[in-house]
């Protein structure tokens, strides 16, 4: 067996669960918002965190072999020898009963061992099967909260150590090094220190007074545990004397957190090795009712899965074509790297519709194999658009290149007023480049029928985006097969706060959907044309073209060219084609259409349906002071009543009218709306409380509508929200006005 690559990922299964469960279970509690609750009943905090900080560690350290180790109930060798072994531990809330077993139903579907041993914990599992790793050339990573841990770290074994708090709070990395700054003592002497100090979380008592600084001075001075009990005689002081007189402690300390790393376990390295199986997972996932996590599972583990050749399943193939032949769907990654030649420049009208038939006939040409690589139907014969803008792009460092630093801003504002430069159509291996501003009027004539024709299949980034600037210089834009930019989002990609930019989003489509790492993609892309000496992106060598470094645009589009196939068959596999085909792509369309257009709205009409939630939310206020009167004594003294003031309402709800309290929240006890209504039912409906809480709630639909009729400063109009819709005078007056636009 080769160990090229190898890396093991060992986890304490009940010290993640325990941490996953209280880290959701506490704040819950203190909210009283339980979300992980099964419609059962059955809680599931555990479960979704432990899925989660898994999905983490696997993303961010690629191992090719997981395991989970987990406690058996009942005692083990060291509560035989020492019943107040982990004695005096908080007793678990009941909501994690039944998580355990739901974790290593994950598991199974994950196709991860979930490790147990008749006698030993967790811990000595985990020592198993690092000192086998390690003996067999495999680099471990142990997952674990577990102070015990630490004495099996070395330059092989790496501790991802949970930090709750800090400027360290989230998982670190402890190699020998860390291990040895936090303890003071190098990894393999760890047990010896414990055995002086004690371990709160064992409940094993130490020597009194001793911290690790003192035992690690002893152990310093001496060499190791053994030393310090054999000249514990010249050790002064009340520390010196406390030691002596606890020496049977500190001995059987040692032997028990001393982890056992030849278990004979019923399992090997090899059974160990990372297969998920999605398909499993996603039935799991409709046992415990998990949604959001879905995609995200997806995004980790499937290129893992890809790349096991795992990816042919019958969820994910083609429909059969017409011969009958089942298209085979991807099995890996498809950058092998992209190679693209420079584009052909300056065709005529004749050059253009024969670029376009060939490239409709090349599709995705074929494999390392020379088998044809699958080809979705939707996607055959599909050319890559790409309108090409005066979008300034940073580019690294490349050899003696130096960088090119473009500013958020300035990228921004380009992205926002774009200027048409020309356009490229790229197939698998060849691309075209057309610059429409010095475009002769056949060959214009020419593109506007192709651009237009629906049924020229056209692969286009960001349609809604493309399809008003092409209008904007005159063209109709029809025929569009893919979007990566809205099937990504189908899939679950959504750019974070700070990289929405367009270079941005590309580059983090092409390391998640074909795998190139950000360095590679660099040199990738923004490598310059041949023959210029130094490379540049919007060089203006002289005023007959515009745009020098084609080279950088006509990569991105054979990117977006790849990305369309593989993420077909992301949507196929979650079962989304239909909805993305017959909903959300033909809707981009009409986005453009409406936002270049606009809507019309009646300025008249919005105006008086402001003032009939304004005037009804004032009834709601003045329906509410007839029970408690017009003003609240507060700290500041008698105040009218405000409806909306949290401080006046906590006043008013559990001082006024003595209503039972609600949930504890920093200010207080809650007012919200899911409050009131836990309210409503535990007090009579003729009381005094429930008039005033049902003129509150009257109040809060009033204003919310109030706040909704937006006035439109910039669009000259107003917005208004459809949930307030409801109330029959306002729907009257908008079907008159719907009537009179017709």
């Amino acid at each position: 067996m080769t160990t090229e690559n190898k890396t093991i990922l060992l986890i304490d299964g009940h010290s993640l669960a325990l941490r996953s469960f209280f880290g959701i279970y506490t704040m819950a509690e203190k909210t009283g918002q339980h979300i992980f609750v099964r419609s059962d009943g059955q809680h599931t905090e555990a479960v979704h965190a432990f899925l989660s900080t898994l999905l983490s560690i696997i993303k961010d350290n690629q191992p090719s072999h997981i395991a989970v180790a987990f406690d058996l109930p009942g005692g083990t060798f060291r509560t035989a020898e020492y019943g107040e072994y982990k004695g005096g531990r908080n007793a678990i809330p009941e909501a994690f009963n039944g998580q355990i077993d739901l974790i290593k139903k994950m598991l199974g579907a994950l196709n991860i061992p979930a490790l147990t041993y008749e006698n030993y914990e967790a811990d000595d599992i985990v020592a198993t099967l690092t000192r086998r790793g390690t003996e067999a050339g495999y680099k471990v990573l142990i997952l674990s909260g577990d102070r015990d841990i630490f004495q099996l770290v070395t330059d092989d074994v790496t501790l991802l150590y949970p930090v709750t708090t800090g400027p360290s709070k989230g998982i670190q990395r402890m190699d020998p090094a860390a291990v040895e700054k936090k303890t003071k003592v190098p990894p393999h002497m760890y047990p010896d220190l414990a055995a002086l100090t004690g371990e709160q979380a064992d409940n094993l008592p130490g020597v009194p007074g001793v911290g690790p600084g003192f035992a690690a001075k002893w152990l310093g001075e001496y060499g190791s545990l053994d030393a310090v009990i054999e000249n514990s005689d010249k050790i002064g002081g009340k520390k010196g004397e406390a030691l002596r007189e606890n020496i049977g402690n500190v001995v059987r300390n040692r032997r028990l957190n001393q982890l056992v790393n030849d278990l004979d376990l019923n399992v090997t390295l090899e059974d160990t090795a990372f297969t998920p199986d999605l398909d499993a997972l996603n039935t799991f996932f409709d046992e415990v009712e998990f949604r959001t996590i879905r995609k995200r599972a997806a995004d980790t583990l499937g290129p893992i899965v890809r790349a096991a050749g795992t990816a042919g399943s019958a969820s994910s193939t083609a429909e059969a074509g017409e011969e009958g032949a089942t298209k085979k769907a991807p099995t890996g990654p498809v950058y092998a790297p992209i190679n693209t030649s420079a584009p052909t420049k300056n065709a005529d009208a004749a050059a253009f519709r024969a670029f376009c038939a060939a490239a409709a006939e090349e599709n995705y040409g074929n494999d390392e194999q020379g088998a044809p690589i699958a080809v979705p139907e939707r996607l055959e014969g599909a050319v890559t658009l790409y309108p090409v803008t005066n979008l300034p792009v940073a580019r690294p460092a490349i050899g003696d290149a130096p960088a090119v630093k473009v500013t958020k801003t300035k990228i921004r504002a380009a992205e926002e007023n774009p200027e048409l430069l020309g356009v490229l159509l790229t197939s698998k291996s060849t691309s075209l480049w057309i610059d429409t501003r010095t475009i002769d009027p056949e060959l214009d004539a020419a593109l506007a029928a192709w651009l237009s024709d629906e049924a020229a299949r056209k692969i286009v980034m960001d349609l809604k985006v493309q399809r008003k600037l092409l209008r904007a210089y005159g063209y109709e834009l029809a025929g569009a097969v893919e979007d990566p930019a809205l099937s990504s989002y189908m899939c679950g990609f959504i750019p974070t706060a700070t990289r929405k930019l367009f270079s941005e989003r590309m580059e983090d489509l092409a390391e998640r959907y074909l795998w190139i790492p950000k360095d590679p993609y660099a040199q990738l892309v923004f490598q310059p044309e041949e023959e210029e000496a130094e490379p540049s992106l919007f060089s203006l060598p002289g005023e007959a073209e515009p745009v020098d470094n084609l080279s950088y645009f006509t990569q991105i589009s054979r990117i977006i060219h790849e990305l369309a196939r593989l993420l077909h068959y992301e949507m196929e596999e979650h079962g989304q084609l239909k909805v993305y085909e017959e909903i959300e792509l033909p809707l981009l369309y009409v986005l453009a259409d409406m936002e270049q257009a606009g809507i019309a709205v009646s300025d008249a009409l919005l105006t008086e349906l402001h003032d009939t939630f304004s005037a009804r939310a004032n009834q709601a206020q003045d329906a509410a002071r007839t029970i408690i009167g017009d003003t609240v004594q507060t700290d500041d003294g008698e105040e009218p009543l405000n409806l909306a003031s949290v401080k006046q309402l906590q006043t008013v709800l559990f001082d006024k009218l003595a209503l039972p309290h609600t949930r504890k929240i920093k200010s207080g006890y809650s007012t919200d709306a899911e409050s009131v209504t836990e309210l409503l039912t535990k007090i009579s409906p003729e009381s005094d409380g429930a008039a005033f809480l049902g003129a509150l709630a009257a109040y809060r639909d009033m204003a919310a509508g109030e706040k909704d009729v937006l006035f439109g400063g910039r669009l000259g109009s107003y917005q208004y929200l459809d949930m307030h819709m409801a109330i029959a005078s306002a729907l009257t007056k908008v079907d008159e006005a719907v009537a009179s636009w017709r």
